[in-house]
Parts: C-alpha cells; sequence; structure tokens
C-alpha cells in the first residue's frame, strides 16, 4: 500500500486524469456487462420465445428452435441506438428528476434531437406496455376530465386554424369549453392507481367514455360529478354527485381534482406539448406519480419504438 501511494504521488496531474478516466472507464464496462446479463435475450429467443439459445460470440445469441441469429438488444428499445445501457439509465434517472432535453444532451454529452427521440421512445413503450397489461382501478373510483389547450408544436404548417402568435389580443382568446382544446379522461382509485387519456377535442360524450371501460374492475364504485355520459360504463355502481360536491365524506372527488392540478403544473415546465404526443405525457406522469421504476419496466419488455414510429405518429383519438 506505502510503495502505490509513492507511486500516485509521484504521477503528474495528466497521469492521474488518464488514470481516472481509465479506471471509470472499467467501471461503465462492468456496469454494462452486469446489465446486458440481465436482459430478458439472454434466456428466451425474442422472436419465437423458445429457451434453447446458446451464446455465438460476445453479443450475439443464436436460438435452436427457430433457428435464428440475434442479438441481447434485439427486439428492445435499446436496439440499434449504439449507446451503451448504462448511458440508458442515466438518462432515464434524469428524465425521473424532471431534467431538460438541453440539460440532459450536455450532461451525456448527446445531441439534444438524440435526447428528444429517447424521451418518446421510452414514453411509447411505457404506453404499450399499460395498454398491453391493461392494469385496472379498483374499489371507489373517481372520474373526471381535464382539458389542455390543442397545440401542433413542432408542425411547419397550422392546420384547422390559424397560427397563434406572440403578444395576440386577449380578446381573440377563446375561454372555456371548445374544439379547441382536448379533453383527456382522467380516473383514479383510492389506492392513488391512475389512468388517463385524450380521448377528443371539446366536451367528452358517451363513445369516449367507454374507453374507460377495460380500466374498470366489476362491481367497482365509480365517483363522477354527474356527467350522463358515464352512464354507457356497464359492470360498475355509477354514483354521480350534484355540483361534485362530497358526500357522506366518503364520496367525493378530491383526488381526481387533485390530480389534474399536479398535472398541469407538471406540463408547465415543457413549455407546451404538441396534442399528437399528449398521451406520452400523460403515461409519463403516471409513471412518476405512481413511482415506477421506469427502466426495469424496459428492460422486461419486449415492446420498442423506433424514430421513424416517432416522426410518423398522428393523434390517438
Amino acid at each position: 500500500m506505502t510503495d502505490l501511494k509513492l507511486l500516485l504521488q509521484n504521477l503528474t496531474e495528466e497521469e492521474k486524469e488518464r488514470l481516472v478516466l481509465l479506471l471509470a472507464q472499467n467501471k461503465n464496462n462492468k456496469d454494462e456487462n452486469n446489465l446486458l446479463l440481465k436482459l430478458p435475450n439472454n434466456h428466451h429467443c425474442p422472436f419465437c420465445k423458445g429457451n434453447k439459445v446458446r451464446k455465438n460470440g460476445k453479443q450475439q445469441m443464436y436460438c435452436r428452435d427457430c433457428n435464428k441469429y440475434y442479438t441481447l438488444k434485439t427486439n428492445t428499445i435499446f436496439a440499434n441506438t449504439k449507446k451503451p445501457l448504462t448511458l440508458w439509465k442515466k438518462y432515464i434517472d434524469l428524465m425521473i428528476e424532471g431534467k431538460s432535453l438541453r440539460y440532459i444532451a450536455k450532461e451525456l454529452h448527446i445531441n439534444t434531437t438524440t435526447a428528444f427521440y429517447w424521451r418518446h421512445k421510452i414514453l411509447s413503450v411505457l404506453r404499450k406496455n399499460d395498454n398491453d397489461n391493461n392494469n385496472k382501478l379498483d374499489g371507489i373510483i373517481e372520474a373526471d376530465e381535464t382539458y389542455i389547450q390543442e397545440s401542433q408544436k413542432g408542425s411547419r404548417n397550422v392546420k384547422g386554424r390559424k397560427p397563434r402568435k406572440r403578444g395576440f389580443s386577449s380578446e381573440n382568446r377563446i375561454v372555456g369549453l371548445s374544439h379547441n382544446k382536448v379533453c383527456i379522461l382522467t380516473a383514479i382509485d383510492r389506492n392513488k392507481k391512475s389512468f388517463g387519456i385524450p380521448v377528443g377535442f371539446g366536451k367528452v360524450n358517451k363513445n369516449e367514455v367507454e374507453v374507460l371501460q377495460i380500466h374498470l374492475k366489476k362491481d367497482s364504485i365509480l365517483i363522477t360529478d354527474g356527467d350522463k355520459s358515464y352512464k354507457a360504463l356497464n359492470n360498475v355502481k355509477l354514483k354521480s354527485l350534484k355540483f361534485g360536491k362530497h358526500e357522506n365524506k366518503v364520496y367525493h372527488l378530491n383526488n381526481i381534482n387533485n390530480y389534474h392540478s399536479q398535472f398541469k403544473k407538471f406540463m408547465v415546465k415543457f413549455n407546451g406539448v404538441a396534442t399528437k404526443f399528449l398521451d406520452y405525457y400523460v403515461e409519463y406522469f403516471n409513471s412518476l406519480k405512481q413511482q415506477m421504476d421506469i427502466f426495469t419496466s424496459l428492460f422486461n419488455t419486449t415492446l420498442t419504438c423506433k424514430v421513424c414510429n416517432i416522426k410518423s405518429k398522428r393523434v390517438c383519438f
């Protein structure tokens, strides 16, 4: 140990910096290998789901059931990115902390455009995973709608309305419900498990409310503000509150109102989100609110998303 201390003392500043970088690189390589070993493709073929797989090199695998070659990242969100999993993990940690795309890009030394596509690929997979698992709300459930201004942020040509410009008169602003506002149908149970999805423009209708059906467990108690559209739902006990007021201190809409308030505060920091991506950001908010382990969730799914899917995305309703 004494000899090692003397050796370090004799190193120049440049040599010390190179040593620190080398040690950091070795640690990253070790962490990367540990993460690669946890990918499901080590044990199951991503094509036929068979378990007769063997290694064919460092990251390539071979399936003896379907006779196909694949890599550990095949059919995962990490495929074709040419970036290590350790970088993805750091990205997701910063994303959970609510850091901006510019901050993340600078911190991880990646392009801002890459940071943008990574965020939306992650949110796309989380949305698909939630829909596939069909996670259901149970017990006493509160349901209501909230509204966000329609946005075509990032579009070269605005369709369906005149472009909004900075400094436009407040007299031209439409107040209240209108077809320029997107309706987000939301629900939350007493275990704080939540669901939300944009369903259309303006006031909600019966057809849009039916989206909730598959996310509610049978015989649950659904509390609403009295909107008749919710009568279209089956196998739930509907409790309509007049004027949204509580009843017997058990049936109320306090949780869903708080959910709406937190969601709108959450959206402010993005300085506007294109309507076509709004369902992603509802999922983003729900994942953070429920303290989901996003990185583990991405690891355990074979769902994926390509950049071309993000570019071609359309409004979900």
